[in-house]
């Protein structure tokens, strides 16, 4: 007879909906979804005790329940170890689709099975067609370019051991989908950020502002990206820039701040000038990806850039006969290919 694990649950995560600032308190969220607050510098500071609380109580990513079952029977059989790993980055996969600044502000394109990553980019600053006479007029034949960049693999390993098991008072299995969220989504967050990094400068100057961030030095950066026919769609902003905005008078009859809790999860947190704006501010510390005062307007993702991960995160299931020690994990792994192909499409400011 096999010997059950036993699992001890920690602080038991809640739902977004179900969320207050302390015990007995009011619920952030109202009945239609939203947030309760009674101005928009309510809405500014509710957001903010939001989205605190919600990275400190830690809310319900897939059922905790059904997660602990899963990795009681994955100690003791194998194929209720490989469905745990196919849960998991089923989980991954929206969390990142949701949370991911990469998946956010590059177009995703499909590579099948045997074919290469290959992204379309279309030339707007071609002439095709032009007149030689008030009657007559030539065409030129032009081929879009294409890009082909290389595929690269992200993987993560996270394995719990029998003994952190037994010795663990809190949620070991949210700990280790906390630490795969960490491998995979930062990771690819981390590829758009350093591929942008590298093409500051090429057509739109870096813009260096001393003291406050103010609605007229984020328009002068986004107008380097506009000044080029293409449309500001994105305000991404460091977490010390978030604090000067809602701090800032000016900036409250320009922002639509965000009221839906489901949009806040996502890192959105309003609308300013057609941006939306998100903010790694309420990330945990190990995931954010921006550096102090630092901040980006981005055009939209069809003339930002591309990126495959060819059919999502996959998993493996390992045990001691890989890892050595006794316990059940994963290997959890993607294929990816990104691109910011547009160097125009991409304006850097950065708050000193």
């Amino acid at each position: 007879m096999r010997k059950s694990v036993q699992i001890r649950a920690g602080k038991a995560p809640v739902l977004a909906t179900e969320l207050r600032a302390s015990a007995g308190a009011e619920r952030f969220v109202g009945a239609n979804g939203e947030l309760n607050a009674s101005s928009k510098r309510d809405l500014f500071q509710q957001q903010q005790s939001f989205l605190r609380a919600s990275t400190q109580q830690g809310l319900l990513n897939i059922d905790s329940a059904t997660g602990r079952e899963l990795v009681t029977a994955a100690f003791n059989d194998k194929e209720a170890h490989r469905v745990l790993g196919e849960k998991i980055t089923d989980a991954l996969s929206v969390t990142a689709n949701r949370q991911g600044f990469m998946r956010k502000y590059l177009a995703r394109v499909d590579t099948p099975m045997g074919s290469v990553p290959r992204f379309p980019v279309r030339m707007k600053n071609v002439t095709a067609v032009w007149s030689t006479s008030p009657t007559k007029i030539e065409t030129q034949i032009t081929r879009d370019k294409w890009l082909t960049p290389p595929e690269l693999n992200v993987v993560a390993r996270p394995f719990v051991p029998q003994t952190e098991l037994n010795q663990s008072s809190g949620d070991v299995l949210q700990d280790k989908f906390n630490e795969a969220v960490e491998a995979t989504m930062v990771a690819e967050d981390r590829l758009w950020y350093n591929q942008v990094q590298s093409i500051v400068g090429v057509d739109n100057n870096l813009s260096i502002i001393s003291g406050q961030l103010t609605p007229y030095s984020l328009a002068t950066v986004a107008s380097q990206v506009t000044r080029w026919g293409l449309k500001a769609a994105h305000l991404l902003c460091a977490s010390d820039l978030w604090q000067d905005i809602i701090g800032n008078s000016d900036f409250y009859q320009a922002i639509d701040p965000v009221a839906r809790h489901e949009l806040l999860l996502t890192g959105e947190l309003g609308v300013m000038y057609g941006m939306t704006i998100t903010s790694d501010a309420f990330r945990h510390p190990e995931h954010k990806v921006l550096g102090q005062g630092e901040f980006y307007v981005i055009s939209d993702a069809l003339n930002h850039g591309a990126y495959s991960d060819r059919g999502g995160l996959q998993s493996t299931p390992t045990d001691i006969g890989v890892e050595k020690i006794p316990g059940r994990g994963f290997v959890v792994y993607e294929s990816l290919a990104v691109s910011v192909a547009n160097s125009r499409s991409v304006a850097k400011g950065i708050r000193i």
